[in-house]
């Protein structure tokens, strides 16, 4: 994300690139972008691969025709210049964060390693803890790049000290996560938000899929929130993440990491990924 400053806020290379044009960090000018007209797209590279790389192109053109904008760089461009900037950084483990912004009709591209945080086995065995948050997005379906959204995410993470926080529309039903969707297992089915409501993440389409292998039915319905009791188990997705048990939402626990279901579609996604890399190496 580009700050106040003109800076990649959560750059962690030593390279990054505009327009294809690889550049030093340490040498980066200030990047004054003007405009509001900012989206984004995170994607995961394993053994120097992109993953899920056509849903990601895909999403990102989506999210700027919405805004009234054809995307103008191919997918060819955009993977030769994630080839070019993860060599350029030695990596072959690694997030890119890719940048479209649009400037009197000219557009812009910038790619850059990010920060990244990859739960730990531990993690992934006991889950984590959440909380909930009364927010509503604009625009869902448009990963748009909202700094004043962010920063009170990021506070609110900090003063609740909890991995992720679940949004809450103003009907008192749980959406999605602050960068992450959200599933629920309810007497033997998965349960998340209707499509049209959240951001339509490639790793929850690939969890959609996951479900559908494992022979798990998939019920696009809304949870309300403090509606816990019949909830046998919670975990979220996400880039970075994958598939997340959740141990604890504010007051409420759950055994999620020891979930059946959940460990199946875990499981399930990771041969996903497996299956993708191993196609495309």
């Amino acid at each position: 994300m580009v700050d106040s400053l003109g800076r990649l806020a959560d750059n962690v290379g030593t390279k990054y690139s505009v327009n294809g044009d690889i550049r030093l960090v340490q040498r980066m000018e200030h990047l004054d972008i003007k405009t509001e007209t900012i989206v984004y797209e995170v994607i995961r590279i394993i053994d120097g691969i992109p993953l899920f790389f056509e849903d990601h192109y895909c999403r990102l053109k989506n999210s700027l025709k919405l805004l009234g904008y054809e995307l103008t760089f191919s997918s060819a461009d955009i993977v030769r210049d994630i080839k070019k900037l993860v060599n350029s950084n030695f990596l072959t483990n690694c997030n890119v964060k890719i940048i479209v912004y649009v400037e009197a009709s000219v557009q812009n591209l910038i790619m850059y390693v990010s920060s990244s945080y990859y739960p730990d086995e531990e993690e992934y065995k006991k889950g984590i803890k959440v909380s909930l948050f009364q927010f509503e997005r604009q625009n869902p379906n448009i990963k748009l790049i909202d700094r004043n959204y962010r920063d009170k995410i990021n506070l609110l993470l900090q003063k609740n000290k909890v991995f992720e926080v679940l949004l809450v529309n103003k009907e008192g039903k749980i959406t999605e996560g602050s960068k992450s969707n959200v599933f629920f297992v309810k007497n033997g089915n998965v349960y998340t938000a209707p499509s049209k409501y959240v951001l339509q993440g490639i790793t929850r389409k690939y969890v959609i899929e996951a479900c559908r292998l494992e022979g798990i039915e998939v019920i696009e319905e809304f949870i309300d929130a403090g509606c816990f009791d019949d909830i046998e188990g919670v975990f979220i997705s996400g880039t970075s993440i994958k598939v997340l048990p959740v141990s604890r939402i504010d007051n409420y626990c759950f055994e999620s990491g020891a979930n059946p279901l959940v460990v199946a579609v875990h499981r399930r996604f990771d041969k996903l990924v497996e299956e993708y890399i191993s196609r495309h190496r």
